[in-house]
């Protein structure tokens, strides 16, 4: 699998965290009416009024397609946006191995749409105050990598790549029995966006993001090199020393 992928996983992981996300489905709505068959989403996330599916992917051994199987794939994808459109849904088509920086444009588009689509929306008050700064922290995000994927894209691409791998291993090692969580010991350091930090095993660099979740913080470091990672601080607070 081509680590561009992988690295745009990453990339929507963050952009839409705290989002649902409902990944490889096929909502009712969509169905092609030429053949009457459902269509895939390979990511929908309904309170942010987007869904994203890639595109220009070829399975291992499959050779070039025909000009008629390149045919059915753009007209399958125009119904896809269509039905999507008449469903309240954005869709953003990524092709992994096209340039990124456009991509991400193309996505910060989208995400200003939908902010103005659910602010002149009927929705009800409390779910504007809610989703409303998840997409301007959403648009942030995304213009955050959008500029360290431009200053260094193949370097940036693959930084997202390992983390994405990163991830997917912590959620590997997650138990899956529900244990009470441990108690916590009092925090003596307190963090700002900014600051420079070391840490054991990665070494110097400065902390570009901190996000409060529901039951922990993450904490986002750049380190010297261009390197980027993502850690929950009750994990991580032993291991980094500010400098």
């Amino acid at each position: 699998m081509s680590y561009n992928i992988i690295a745009w996983r990453e990339i929507l992981a963050r952009v839409f965290a705290g989002f649902t996300e409902q990944e490889n489905v096929s909502p009712e709505w969509l169905i092609n009416p030429a053949t009457r068959r459902r269509l895939k989403l390979d990511k929908l996330y309904p309170e942010a009024g987007i869904a994203v599916r890639f595109v220009g992917l070829v399975a291992k051994g499959q050779g070039r397609l025909s000009d008629w199987e390149v045919l059915e794939t753009e007209q399958r994808d125009q119904t896809r946006a269509e039905l999507c459109r008449l469903n309240g849904i954005q869709l953003v088509l990524i092709d992994p191995e096209e340039d990124p920086v456009k991509q991400l444009d193309h996505l910060l588009r989208v995400l200003a749409r939908a902010s103005r689509t659910l602010a002149q929306s009927d929705q009800p008050a409390p779910h504007k105050q809610r989703w409303m700064p998840a997409l301007n922290r959403a648009r942030t995000t995304t213009a955050d990598l959008r500029a360290r994927v431009a200053r260094t894209p193949e370097q940036m691409m693959g930084t997202l790549a390992e983390g994405w791998r990163d991830r997917e291993a912590g959620l590997a090692s997650q138990p899956t029995v529900i244990e009470p969580a441990p108690r916590r010991r009092a925090r003596t350091v307190t963090y700002a966006v900014g600051q420079r930090v070391r840490h054991d095993r990665f070494g110097p660099g400065v902390i570009t993001a901190l996000r409060a979740e529901e039951s922990d913080t993450t904490l986002t470091v750049l380190f010297d090199g261009e390197q980027e990672r993502t850690f929950l601080l009750s994990l991580v607070e032993e291991k980094l020393a500010i400098l």
